[in-house]
């Protein structure tokens, strides 16, 4: 019997080299996969509920039989294959094919119940040669016989012999003398609400980190606007932050410079997070925010402020559904964004020395934050001078202004402390006597350290305003904040990113329209308010409508693996998800993102494809490569049967393949497709994918729990693998 790892390995091998082959030349090859599968997935969601009714009044038009069949020549002479339904024999065919190929026959009196036998008539040994027939699976196209499945019987024996009963044998693949392979042909009830399944799949792709069974089942039975309500309703908790709190109440090695802190716990609360909370949307979002709003515990000066960026990522999750001008000055303010741009005791200019305020923060809460480098229509596509060339949003004055803009501030010390000592040096160290957990709040402006000059911003423009001489540093902030939320740009630039992160790589402009002008008024003359602008990038036309060709997204390597974790219910053994260090190699290790442009960049349009001859963006292709499409075959592998992430001593994540094993012991093979299928491609398996799956397991050893459990986790593994999996419609 093989081991599981055997069996995957020799899956992987194939698949391995098929997958290289695409990626291996031009960095991207994958396109050209990527795309026969959307149009299928839009072909099947076209004609699902047709496809369903065929198959309840089990009614095809022509019947036939798919036999995958291989055989060993003698004499330059195949098998010769029979094959019988209900005592009738409907074709005789030669197989003479050395490796697996499909024999297609009619077969007009098929039905459930029917005895199906397929014959091999000329066993014979020629100058050495054996002559044998090999069949690895019979399929009318939805149903499956595999010959090693139980109830199925080798009938030995020539001519009539083969169908007498008398000397059987369990049936297995090869056929090695004159034998019959004798079944019964399986029932298949229809499942009436295929297709709402499968739609509900693709709308939780899209607004979860994946979705489980009961989820599909329970969105199928109801509707997607009563979804987002009660998700939209669920309670905001600060659950990064509890998490380090708790970690921090075990004693003082667990605070920072303890010999057991580490701020990857908050890395590992985002997997466990995703993988189990209720507020499946709300964590879907603050993760698309977190990749707007880059702070990465990359940056060396965050290692010991696990607290403070755990503060960070919850106040992502706090204004998810709240007003985007409250989530930006919250961010602008967080001490891990204050660190992690360096607007943490950013200092006033100096004339007489000629020091200027640091300018990072200032230049990425326009760039990235907010308005982007170039003037946007309401569409999201570029506004052009007289002579056709883009106009960029500010300039180095700009730049340099907004940077006086935040000056002053620091550590949110209790006002009788806010001296230039404190600003300059001070950084909070909690203990387990003294903790006034500084790390939390808001930054505060220090008295003297703000620059009071007046600074203009955006001049020229018709959005220009100046600030006046001798503001404060909040009136400042504020000031400048309101100017860059009411900018024109800020609603196309951000819905067009919450599009790409949730639902499509290269929306229409037309779809940014739509959700840029929720953006700009909930219905309410309520500007900025996240929860409707992320109820109208799900339920747009262009998410809720069948895919094409040129529709979805590559998936992040995150929600790879998240969808995994949901689908098959991997669970930690230890409970703390230890796996902060997964997918380093694949360019998205999760809250680590490599610089504040994040894992990949929005407009990012991959060259020598498709994208770049129509101009389309395709921005996680940015993060795939030979070297990160290996590492992710190597990743699957191990999902598929050891599982991720590492205690010090065992892995700690793995999903219990024993349910799907069950199905194939059961012989409900059937079921094992429809379920990887529906749960972990949204019904858009490719045909090929199939009959790869379908030959692994007849090949197989079923008759033992340890065999039946190595099939069900190589069926895995070849789904992880597969191009469909990557793509989400």
């Amino acid at each position: 019997m093989q081991t599981p790892t055997e069996l995957v390995a020799a899956a992987q091998a194939e698949t391995e080299a098929q997958a290289q082959a695409q990626a291996a030349a031009a960095q991207l090859r994958a396109e050209s996969a990527r795309q026969p599968q959307a149009a299928q997935a839009a072909s099947w969601d076209a004609d699902a509920p047709g496809l369903v009714k065929a198959m309840a009044a089990g009614a095809v038009a022509t019947p036939t039989l798919n036999i995958r069949a291989r055989a060993d020549l003698a004499g330059d002479t195949g098998a010769m294959m029979t094959v019988r339904i209900d005592g009738s024999e409907v074709a005789t065919l030669e197989v003479r094919s050395a490796t697996f190929s499909t024999y297609t026959v009619d077969a007009p009196t098929l039905h459930t119940g029917a005895k199906v036998e397929i014959a091999f008539t000329n066993d014979a040994t020629i100058q050495g040669a054996d002559r044998n027939l090999h069949i690895a699976y019979v399929s009318d196209g939805t149903r499956f016989v595999i010959p090693n499945a139980a109830g199925v019987v080798l009938d030995r024996g020539a001519g009539a012999a083969a169908f007498d009963g008398l000397d059987t044998l369990p049936g297995q693949t090869g056929l090695f003398w004159n034998a019959a392979l004798r079944m019964t042909w399986p029932s298949m009830a229809a499942d009436t609400t295929l297709a709402k399944k499968q739609d509900a799949v693709r709308f939780l792709q899209q607004a979860t980190f994946g979705g489980r069974a009961a989820d599909v089942q329970a969105l199928a039975s109801s509707d997607i606007n009563t979804w987002l309500s009660n998700q939209l309703a669920q309670p905001y908790a600060a659950d990064f932050v509890n998490h380090i709190q708790a970690k921090y109440s075990q004693g003082a090695a667990y605070l920072p410079r303890g010999a057991s802190y580490t701020p990857i716990w908050v890395a590992e609360k985002f997997w466990e997070r995703a993988a189990n909370a209720p507020d499946q949307l709300r964590q879907r979002l603050a993760f698309a925010l977190h990749n707007i709003f880059m702070v990465s515990l990359a940056n060396g000066d965050l290692w010991f402020e696990g607290r403070a960026f755990a503060n960070y990522y919850d106040l992502l999750h706090k204004h998810a559904f709240g007003n985007y001008r409250s989530l930006l000055e919250d961010i602008a303010l967080s001490p891990a964004m204050g660190l992690y741009l360096s607007h943490m005791r950013n200092r006033k200019e100096d004339a007489a020395t000629g020091r200027v305020p640091d300018e990072n923060f200032a230049r990425e809460v326009m760039q990235l934050f907010t308005i982007g480098l170039y003037e946007l229509n309401n569409d999201g596509t570029l506004k052009l001078d007289a002579n056709g060339k883009p106009q960029e949003t500010y300039g180095t004055a700009d730049v340099m202004a907004m940077a006086r803009v935040f000056t002053g501030w620091s550590w949110a010390y209790p006002d009788a402390q806010l001296t230039d000592s404190t600003f300059r040096w001070s950084t909070p160290a909690p203990s387990l006597s003294n903790d006034p957990r500084i790390d939390l709040l808001p930054m505060k402006a220090y008295p003297g350290q703000h620059s009071t000059a007046a600074k203009t911003l955006f001049a020229g423009k018709p959005w220009v305003v100046t600030l006046a001489a001798g503001n404060t540093a909040q009136a400042d902030l504020k000031l400048a904040l309101d100017t860059l939320f009411n900018h024109p740009n800020t609603p196309p630039f951000i819905s067009r990113q919450l599009i790409q992160h949730l639902v499509s790589s290269n929306p229409s402009p037309a779809y940014v329209n739509r959700v840029a002008n929720v953006f700009k008024d909930n219905g309410q003359g309520v500007r900025g308010d996240l929860g409707a602008v992320t109820r109208a990038i799900l339920l747009d036309t262009e998410a809720r409508s069948a895919p094409t060709a040129t529709s979805g997204k590559l998936r992040d390597p995150v929600l790879k693996v998240t969808h995994w974790m949901r689908v098959l219910g991997a669970a930690s053994s230890t409970g703390q998800y230890q796996m902060a260090w997964v997918l380093d190699d694949q360019g998205e290790r999760a809250l680590a993102a490599p610089t504040v442009f994040g894992y990949f960049r929005p407009n990012y349009v991959p060259s020598n494809t498709s994208f770049s001859s129509r101009g389309a963006t395709a921005p996680q292709f940015q993060v795939l490569n030979e070297s990160s499409a290996a590492a992710w075959l190597n990743m699957a592998e191990s999902m598929a049967t050891t599982g991720l992430g590492w205690t010090g001593a065992a892995v700690d994540v793995a999903a219990d393949y024993n349910a799907l094993a069950k199905l194939i012991t059961a012989n409900d093979f059937n079921e094992l497709f429809n379920r990887l299928d529906l749960l972990m491609l949204g019904g858009r398996m490719p045909a090929p994918l199939k009959q790869q799956i379908v030959e692994l397991v007849a090949q197989s050893s079923l008759s033992t729990a340890d065999g039946a459990l190595s099939a069900a986790r190589a069926a895995v593994f070849l789904t992880l693998a597969s191009t469909a999996y990557a793509y989400q419609p």
